[in-house]
């Protein structure tokens, strides 16, 4: 079995490297060779090794015994470190001295501790390593002493990416012989407040250690929220198979996995390799010592892995670098798309199957001798159209076909079309599907204007607009109605992305399309709360109030929307502790009779399995919310309109309870608002 980076196709890259076990080990490039001749992809070193240890051992004892408050460190030199410049320094992760004690509650060596991590990151950065590894706390209860001294470090560099290094829980021994009670999340309590005093500067991310033996579900999800650059993994995580030979248990396999499918991609840091002789027991030859693994075991195995990982799924191959990255919303009727835009959406081979079936359903349920007016408005580059003249042919209906669409130049697409491909049997026209007014009613109206919350790309204001054309005896809309979801989750990568906008004001508050990746759904059962629903056509009675005031019209009077208006409040239980950055929202719609599409993630693969056309949308908040243990959530979502322009307002709201079940608020953001970036109308 080959070490190497496999060479086949269509299996993920993994990069691997060796942490080297001594902090005196020099690297150069003859060193980085021999590794890569081995199969690794990289190398760790730490930056200073004994000799700069013994100087500052020597200078601190003495600091001590004349009571000095404070000591000078100078800076390094040559017999102190154990890199220079190089080729060979991109293929290098470089680790701070473990003996540094950023937290110590010595003042004096609290100070001095940060001198040696200064010098340490300085130096690194002028050989031009570009990740530096720092080792976590080394106690829990003087964490905001490091956290601002990392905080401090962040803001002097220019470049490096920090990965502070942490378990991923204390082992429960630890904390009890601490005198604590074991708490598997403290670790992350740890880390929460590293990044929160550090702003989540975008330079820091975690070097995640995976233990031998996993926590709960619920710690394993918490993490892969969080920006992960790093697993390191003991060789005492491995365990042996029935020949002898080091691999994963199960859980293992599948943590790995996971977390493999993060962007970018995690390095994989194998230690200690060379392991001390070990007890095995031979059968029938007592008990014998050896070493527990070849060390290049660990490595061939890891490769194989690689090489063995589940083909990715219709979504993954499509969402290929779209993880957790913001889209603003599309504006429709404001904006003409380009063709790019829609040969995107044309790529979802389930959504066209599911209009396909909800077109047919709604032909087979006319009367089999009459000619069934079809209109498809908002007709883009027409594979609606494609997909109602199959219809009409599988349901053996007789069509009058009319493709509407106010794009200027997928206007001319479709013209095209209908010459090329569809024999001439469609009637294309250039208009506004709000101001069209044909000689003749509509039996079944088509569109696919759904945004990712169902409403959010004006659907329910573009149907409006052209109910008026729809036949009012038994006329169809497909789809007959939709549903908007949301639920609050952790998704500190792409709240850090915002904060990152610092050129634009409005990005706190702007609702983004985004592929939900590394989040955490933190509502007990990640339950997802039904927030208001849109049906097609309206009540007569609602429509001629709607029109008397303008509604339904390009030029709405005040009012003429309001019944498009919506409000919803709901209570999310949330079991552990935990940050909400936002929330997360879905939509689900009847097409027609039981035809259904779904983004919603407990529902999808029920009514639109593989459906790719929409990512979810992302609410976001200006300030995080910190949430106790056992805690409640109330989010209140609002859709608003005007005379020309449609948006949303939310705010959260934290409680925890007390010993009678009353709600005592411990937490509260302010109202946000997406007026200035509504859809217009």
């Amino acid at each position: 079995m080959d070490a190497h980076q496999p060479a086949e196709p269509n299996v993920p890259v993994w990069y691997i490297g060796h942490h080297l076990p001594t902090p005196n080990v020099g690297i150069n490039i003859g060193t980085l060779e021999e590794e890569i001749s081995n199969g690794y992809d990289m190398i760790t070193t730490y930056i200073t090794n004994a000799n700069f240890r013994a100087r500052i051992e020597q200078a601190t004892s003495g600091a001590h015994a004349d009571n000095k408050a404070h000591l000078y460190i100078p800076s390094l030199d040559a017999e102190e470190v154990n890199i220079h410049p190089g080729e060979h320094i991109p293929q290098v992760i470089a680790f701070t001295s473990s003996w540094i004690d950023l937290d110590s509650e010595d003042p004096l060596f609290a100070h001095v501790s940060r001198q040696v991590l200064a010098h340490e990151l300085e130096y690194a950065a002028f050989c031009g390593v570009s990740t530096v590894v720092i080792e976590g706390p080394k106690r829990k209860t003087n964490v905001a002493q490091y956290a601002q001294i990392i905080h401090t470090t962040l803001l002097k560099g220019s470049y490096t990416q920090i990965h502070v290094h942490l378990p991923m829980t204390e082992e429960e021994g630890v904390a009890t012989n601490n005198g604590e009670i074991y708490d598997e999340f403290s670790m992350w309590d740890v880390w929460n407040t590293i990044r929160t005093v550090c702003k989540y500067n975008a330079r820091l991310s975690l070097a995640l250690r995976i233990p031998a033996v996993l926590p709960s579900r619920h710690l394993v999800n918490r993490w892969f929220a969080e920006p992960i650059r790093t697993l390191l993994i003991p060789s005492s995580t491995f365990c042996p198979n029935p020949k002898g030979y080091p691999t994963f248990s199960t859980a293992h396999q599948g943590l790995l996995t996971r977390y493999m499918k993060l962007r970018p991609v995690p390095y994989i840091l194998i230690s200690d390799t060379h392991v001390e002789p070990t007890p095995v027991v031979a059968a029938g030859s007592g008990s014998r010592s050896k070493p527990r693994y070849e060390p290049l075991g660990y490595l061939v195995y890891l490769r194989h892995l690689q090489k063995n990982q589940p083909p990715q799924s219709t979504v993954e191959r499509f969402g290929a670098g779209y993880q957790d990255y913001l889209q603003a919303p599309l504006q429709p009727l404001a904006d003409n798309l380009e063709s790019i835009t829609y040969e995107v959406f044309e790529k979802d081979p389930v959504k066209y199957d599911q209009y396909e079936k909800a077109i047919k359903a709604a032909l087979d349920v006319r009367d089999p001798n009459e000619t069934i007016i079809v209109a498809v408005t908002g007709a883009g580059r027409g594979p609606l159209v494609s997909r109602a003249l199959r219809a009409s042919k599988s349901a053996n209906r007789s069509i009058k076909l009319i493709a509407v669409e106010k794009n200027p130049n997928a206007y001319v697409h479709l013209l095209r079309h209908n010459r090329d491909t569809w024999a001439g049997q469609v009637t294309v026209v250039k208009s506004d599907m709000r101001s069209w007014n044909p000689p003749f009613k509509v039996d079944i109206i088509v569109s696919e204007l759904l945004g990712s919350f169902g409403d959010n790309e004006l659907s329910p204001e573009c149907l409006d607009g052209v109910q008026r054309v729809l036949n009012p005896n038994g006329g169809i809309s497909i789809p007959a109605s939709y549903s908007a979801h949301y639920t609050p989750i952790m998704a500190p990568k792409i709240h850090a992305d915002i904060l990152s906008r610092r050129s634009d004001p409005d990005a706190p508050e702007t609702p983004y399309v985004v592929m939900l990746q590394a989040i955490e759904s933190l509502a007990e059962n990640e339950y997802i709360h039904r927030a208001w629903d849109f049906h097609h056509p309206l009540p007569a009675n609602t429509m001629s109030e709607a029109a008397a005031l303008g509604g339904g019209f390009i030029g709405l009077g005040d009012g003429g929307n309001d019944h498009n208006i919506r409000k919803s409040k709901a209570t999310f239980k949330i079991p552990r502790r935990g940050v909400v950055h936002g929330l997360a929202g879905y939509f689900e719609s009847v097409l027609f009779g039981d035809v259904e599409l779904s983004t919603r993630p407990d529902t999808i693969d029920a009514k639109s399995k593989d459906m790719i056309s929409w990512f979810p949308i992302f609410f976001p908040l200006k300030t995080p919310v910190q949430l106790p243990d056992d805690s409640e959530v109330d989010v209140t979502i609002w859709r608003e309109t005007s005379e020309r322009k449609v948006w949303y307002e939310w705010s959260v709201e934290a409680f925890t309870k007390g010993s009678r079940g009353q709600r005592f608020r411990v937490g509260v953001t302010e109202l946000h608002s997406s007026k200035k970036n509504g859809c217009l109308m």
